[in-house]
């Protein structure tokens, strides 16, 4: 898959098509905005992967809003006050532009079924599988397996890596952490998912902010085919402005 990031690629720490590939943060992190910042953006020379888009935990409006600040380096705020007081369908026409190889699904808590039936649509109407599906958050995927929360989890990285090797798309699913890791301030260790969801996923990035919230540390724990360090202590330096939704590296 393509990324815009110079440390990603140089040290083999990438997100593959046909394997399932999970990002987990705190909450406040970023990991939505660095994830649809890489797909919307594609890699430096005009590479771009065509993307469907479960965003479960965001609405229509934040991922838009997001959108037109990875697009022209606005902040968030001047976003808010443009389509409000200003050229509004020049910025849907603007975002409508930059992400026309990305569709979106808003559905809350979509099943199994659900998500086939989306994959089976995108696939009658473009001729081919998305080259990327994101669920974001894994959280949301409801698999009808029981009420465990742990179960559900394990389940839906079984279902997703199915999809993956089905589809031959990268699959991403961003997840949560344990508590005591939530302030988003120190290095994520494989052991610290929330659920343990360890074992299925064939590459899991945790983040975490430094002190001054000017850099996204990006830690490999697992990555088949590349570095990891499952203590999450070796992490690749992303700058990052999430008022502009900017991450450069």
């Amino acid at each position: 898959m393509y990324t815009p990031f110079a440390c990603m690629n140089s040290t083999k720490t990438h997100i593959r098509r046909g394997q399932l590939t999970l990002i987990a943060a705190g909450p406040g992190c970023g990991k939505s905005a660095f994830i649809q910042s890489i797909l919307q953006r594609g890699n430096l020379h005009g590479g771009l992967n065509t993307t469907l888009y479960l965003s479960l935990d965001s609405d229509s409006s934040t991922m838009f809003k997001r959108a037109a600040s990875i697009h022209s380096g606005w902040e968030q705020s001047a976003v808010e006050d443009i389509l409000e007081n200003g050229d509004r369908k020049g910025v849907e026409a603007a975002v409508a532009s930059a992400t026309s190889h990305m569709r979106w699904c808003f559905e809350p808590t979509p099943s199994e079924e659900y998500v086939l039936l989306e994959l089976e649509a995108y696939a009658a109407t473009f001729g081919a599988f998305p080259e990327v599906i994101v669920f974001d958050n894994l959280k949301d995927v409801h698999m009808g397996v029981g009420e465990g929360e742990f179960q559900q989890l394990e389940e839906a990285c079984v279902f997703m890596n199915g999809l993956a090797k089905d589809t031959n798309a990268a699959v991403i699913a961003l997840h949560h952490i344990v508590g005591s890791l939530e302030d988003g301030l120190q290095p994520v260790p494989l052991s610290g998912l929330r659920g343990k969801v360890s074992k299925t996923p064939s590459v899991v990035l945790t983040l975490h902010r430094n002190a001054e919230a000017s850099q996204l540390r990006v830690s490999p724990v697992k990555n088949r085919g590349g570095t990891a360090d499952a203590s999450g202590n070796w992490s690749l330096p992303i700058n990052a402005d999430l008022s502009r939704m900017s991450f450069t590296g």
